[in-house]
């Protein structure tokens, strides 16, 4: 929406028994050419306005007289040509508007139209909406949606027949869903069971050509307008309870609504439909016959009835609105009395908005500290059915629903609530859709938290406690993290070891014996204090224990009495600590274990401690020990943000947060990989030293035979001692050459065999020897000759 007009109110022109609005053809002043005509419109749940949209996209707003004055209408501003626009009953004050190219947008009236929050989900344009309690059903083509008007997120998506176009889909006042296809079936759910649905074929009741349907107000019957007939059906067993014939000048019903009446109950018998004639037509459904309007209205293209039945407004031909009581067309026996000149009285209540405030604050003068004080000492926790109202009273939630849409409006469901519903996996598909949202949500709000992997443990325990409301569940998770989160991320995204230190030094006063067991095993804050406060204690308590723990611990006000209960969980379970530290040594299991224990015991000793404890060691030195509360108006303020290291928020993007991740990645590859070289390297070097000796031998054995031979007197030898020497030797020098290349040949392992390395020591050991025998025979056989 992007143009906001600040033009005056203009009364609408009596005509006759109704008031007429024209589309304004200059609405800038300029003289419009086309002819404009209304194209939609829709009246509010309290009947004390009219919004209209006309063939330009302009959005006018018509406020209905209290008695009988003339109502007024006023521009709002330029929309786009929507599909269908309507009121959300959960606030009179936003409109639900389709367009075609699929989304829904929701807005305020009266502010600016800029600011709005987006539906995505319908990939063709949706064409009907319907409401049930505050959820929201929008039908396309091919499509049925189910919204949730309190977070603004899809609830469900209706599996439905692909093969047929859908016609119409509805809600019922008691929960039907009813979806009617082109070739006169439907298929019908209720919200409790969207996992099974009942299939109708209307022909086996003579219903053909269905053009549209209608509950009853109490939704125990279903009215269908077709041709030739209107037909009822019981929607508690889809039966035939009536079938009225239309009149031959008629050929078909093309639109139906019922008109209430004060004391029917919801069990209406007037309904006023559109005929082929495009005439409107009345007829009692009770006693199946046509009433007589006083003055036939003709010419009609739409036309839409008020929730009470006190207005009719419909779109003429020429394409312009007209507004008129419904009692002036109504005539049970003949015409009824001219009715003009009496003023109707109408009792006129408060605004749900006034209501609201009205409650909120009673609730406030009711439900102060020392009340609810008594009310802990007297029973030890609050009722399950008023925890809700009563944690927001003593935190203020603000339920600042404008920041909450500004955020939802934004969520893309990225990587991070992916693989957060991969890791934590949940049963219930409504609790992951929540979970996933609210994520989402924290992160528009803070980015930084998507490094903080335990933030799915730490904020689903109170997403459970208020999951009937998402907007005060987020602001019950941002207040947690104000006042007891403080100071967590300011070593992000590592353990915040400022707290784990206070913790330690805590421990230290209360229990140094249970913290030297702790350091000489290696056990650090990070095993015995960070699981505990990463999760809340959510983890070691059971569902019961841990909401009468949040209870004092929300009550007393005092965000540092959470670390003396982590303090309080070892001291009170120390026996069991120290029995597994001595028998498997491995205590992070127990951490994340839900235990037998009390809270009531839990804050008993969490309360010593903290009076006990020195003012040197105390949290409240470091930390605010008063809660702060989240603003009632504007946006959320991140105030995380002021904790983080200052190279993350003032430096750093989320562009290079993620480059630093990569090149963390790539580090830690490089690292594996220059570990695995200096292994091969290592292994390399040991195998060329252990051949190092057996070489150095080798080689030296051949050089002193090398030397005996070269110095060896050939000449004194006769020739057939000659010739017997050098076969020996030869021979000898041709076996000591093969054993050399075979000690080159062979590769020394890691995992070699034993027996083979020492074979081959012994084989060279004898060959040493027996080049050294040879050549000490020559010796001697020398010295014989010389002595002959």
């Amino acid at each position: 929406m992007s143009i906001m007009y600040n033009s005056g109110w203009n009364k609408l022109i009596k005509s006759k028994d109704s008031y007429k609005c024209q589309p304004r053809a200059n609405v800038e002043k300029e003289r419009c050419t086309a002819r404009l005509s209304f194209v939609q419109m829709s009246f509010d749940r309290d009947e004390d306005a009219l919004i209209v949209v006309d063939t330009k996209g302009y959005l006018y707003y018509i406020e209905l007289p209290g008695a009988g004055d003339v109502p007024c209408c006023k521009i709002l501003g330029k929309i786009g040509r929507p599909t269908f626009l309507a009121f959300n009953p959960m606030c009179t004050e936003e409109i639900l508007i389709g367009f075609d190219t699929g989304d829904i947008k929701v807005s305020k009236l009266h502010t600016d139209m800029n600011e709005f929050c987006l539906l995505s989900g319908h990939k063709l344009p949706p064409t009907h909406v319907s409401f049930y309690k505050h959820h929201c059903l929008t039908s396309s083509r091919n499509e049925v949606i189910i919204w949730d008007l309190k977070s603004y997120i899809k609830a469900h998506q209706l599996k439905v027949g692909v093969r047929n176009t859908i016609k119409k889909a509805a809600f019922s006042n008691v929960g039907h869903i009813v979806v009617l296809y082109h070739n006169d079936t439907m298929q019908v759910w209720t919200m409790r069971q969207l996992h099974k649905d009942t299939k109708i074929d209307t022909k086996i009741f003579g219903i053909n050509y269905i053009k549209d349907f209608i509950f009853t107000k109490d939704g125990r019957a279903m009215i269908m307008g077709g041709m030739r007939n209107i037909s009822i059906l019981n929607t508690y067993d889809w039966s035939l309870l009536k079938k009225l014939s239309l009149p031959n000048t008629f050929v078909e019903a093309k639109q139906l609504s019922v008109i209430p009446g004060p004391l029917e109950g919801g069990a209406n018998k007037i309904l006023a439909f559109l005929s082929s004639k495009c005439t409107l037509q009345l007829c009692d459904i009770n006693a199946l016959t046509f009433l007589e309007i006083p003055r036939p209205i003709g010419r009609i293209k739409k036309f839409v009835i008020s929730s009470t039945g006190r207005y009719m407004a419909y779109i003429d031909q020429e394409g312009c609105l007209n507004i008129m009581y419904t009692d002036k067309i109504i005539s049970k026996n003949g015409p009824q009395p001219d009715n003009r000149f009496v003023k109707p009285y109408r009792v006129r209540g408060h605004e749900s908005s006034h209501h609201l405030d009205g409650v909120r604050q009673s609730m406030k003068q009711e439900l102060n500290m020392k009340r609810l004080m008594l009310i802990l000492r007297e029973f030890g926790e609050y009722p399950q059915k008023y925890r809700t109202i009563i944690w927001s009273t003593i935190l203020k939630l603000p339920a600042n629903k404008n920041a909450y849409v500004a955020l939802a409006s934004k969520v893309t469901r990225g990587r991070f609530a992916v693989n957060t519903l991969k890791s934590l996996p949940l049963a219930d598909k409504s609790k992951a859709s929540l979970l996933a949202m609210t994520l989402a949500c924290l992160l528009q709000w803070c980015p930084p938290l998507r490094q903080s992997l335990f933030l799915p443990n730490l904020i689903f325990p109170f997403l459970m406690a208020f999951q009937k409301d998402p907007l005060l569940a987020f602001e019950l998770i941002l207040s947690i993290l104000l006042n007891y989160c403080q100071k967590w991320f300011e070593y992000h995204p590592f353990p915040p070891l400022n707290i784990l230190g206070i913790c330690e030094n805590i421990l230290l006063e209360t229990d140094p014996m249970l913290l030297n067991i702790f350091c000489e095993h290696g056990i650090t804050s990070r095993e015995y204090a960070w699981p505990l406060l990463q999760t809340a204690m959510s983890e070691v308590l059971s569902g019961d224990e841990w909401l009468f723990l949040w209870d004092h611990l929300i009550s007393y006000q005092k965000p540092s009495l959470l670390v003396m209960c982590v303090i309080a969980y070892n001291i009170c379970l120390r026996d069991t600590v120290i029995s597994l530290i001595k028998s498997s040594g491995d205590v992070k299991a127990f951490y994340s274990t839900q235990s037998h224990i009390r809270a009531k015991d839990l804050l008993e000793i969490a309360r010593k401690i903290d009076q006990k404890i020195s003012k040197r060691v105390h949290p409240t030195r470091y930390l605010r020990d008063k809660l702060s509360h989240v603003n009632h108006s504007g946006p959320y303020p991140s105030f995380i943000l002021q904790e983080y290291p200052k190279f993350l928020t003032e430096n750093l993007s989320r562009a290079d947060l993620e480059k630093l991740k990569m090149q963390e990645q790539t580090l830690q590859e490089y690292n594996r990989r220059r570990a695995d070289f200096e292994k091969r390297n290592v292994h390399a070097e040991t195998e060329a030293f252990a051949k190092q000796p057996h070489e150095t031998r080798l080689n030296e054995v051949q050089k002193c035979f090398q030397d005996h031979v070269s110095n060896f007197k050939w000449n004194v030898l006769p020739n057939a001692e000659k010739e017997k020497f050098c076969h020996h030797s030869y021979k000898d020098l041709d076996s000591l050459s093969e054993r050399k290349q075979e000690c080159n040949r062979y590769k020394i392992v890691e995992d070699v065999n034993s027996k083979n390395y020492k074979k081959l020591q012994r084989d060279v050991t004898m060959l040493e020897y027996e080049v050294l025998r040879f050549l000490n025979s020559l010796n001697v056989h020398k010295s014989e000759m010389e002595i002959s």
